[in-house]
């Protein structure tokens, strides 16, 4: 009896064990890892034109350059520009040491260099904005590459970013081109201040993700950017790699960390990484 009562025991060890592996996998498709990286690339990227943005609409306030700059010290670090001329096209370099915007909400730590060339300006008839970084890092994290934005129509700009890539903390890589129109729906009104912005995007995006697998990432409905918060807001994302396809639906509105992700007619609530 104590024999069988030792058998039962271990073949019920062995059952949980089987089935604690099984509802780890169920949980832990590799899409969902890809998604959360996805977003992070998006949110770095962002992030960059954040502060090309911010700088630009820093040096229309006042006809003094001497002045134009003082809102842009605010947080810790540095962040000092060099304005120079090519041309009509005003050439901004601005380099962050150790620089915590202290405007936005988000709190990231950057370091390097960002050149943004300007023609124009975005509510004017004219409009192109290029950005390039020089060994620019968001939180350690290398961001290179070259963004062309160029107005196409009132309040709507298409968005091009070539030879993007992104080295991780833990040195894996991950690359990315894009072609979005970048709509601007609310904020306009004041064109001072960036951090009232909101953005409605569309396109899509390509690459080779951390895992070394091709992807495409699909906006299949716009997505919802807002200035004052942390992540997106609304939309979906088709990612599809590796021969599996997920949707990531952002949801309506609010603005939270909380996502959620479709694989196989399946849909779980995950939880979005990083920070915009």
């Amino acid at each position: 009896m104590k024999r069988t009562n030792v058998i039962f025991a271990a073949s019920l060890l062995v059952f949980a064990t089987s089935f604690s592996a099984c509802q780890k996998s169920e949980t832990t498709d590799p899409l969902v890892d890809s998604s959360q990286d996805d977003d992070q690339v998006t949110a770095l990227y962002d992030n960059v034109q954040s502060e090309a943005d911010e700088v630009s609409s820093a040096a229309a306030k006042s006809p003094a350059e001497s002045a134009d700059y003082a809102m842009l010290t605010s947080g810790s670090g540095t962040r000092t520009v060099v304005k120079s001329f090519s041309g009509d096209t005003i050439v901004r370099t601005i380099t962050f040491a150790s620089f915590i915007n202290g405007n936005s909400l988000n709190g990231h730590v950057k370091n390097g260099v960002i050149v943004v060339k300007v023609l124009g300006g975005p509510l004017l008839t004219q409009f192109v904005k290029i950005v390039t970084l020089q060994n620019f890092t968001i939180d350690g994290n290398k961001i290179e590459g070259k963004t062309v934005t160029t107005k196409t129509g009132e309040h709507k700009y298409s968005e091009v970013l070539t030879g993007g890539k992104i080295t991780l903390t833990d040195g894996t890589t991950y690359t990315r081109a894009y072609t979005h129109t970048r709509t601007w729906t609310a904020g306009f009104d004041t064109p001072l201040n960036i951090w009232d912005d909101v953005y409605t995007i569309e396109g899509n995006a390509s690459g080779v993700n951390r895992k070394g697998n091709t992807y495409t990432h699909t906006i299949t409905n716009p997505l919802v950017i807002e200035n004052d918060c942390r992540w997106i807001v609304q939309g979906t994302i088709e990612l599809a790699s590796n021969g599996k396809t997920a949707t990531i639906d952002y949801g309506m509105g609010t603005c939270d960390d909380m996502a959620t992700i479709t694989i196989n007619g399946k849909t779980t609530d995950i939880k979005i990484k990083t920070k915009r």
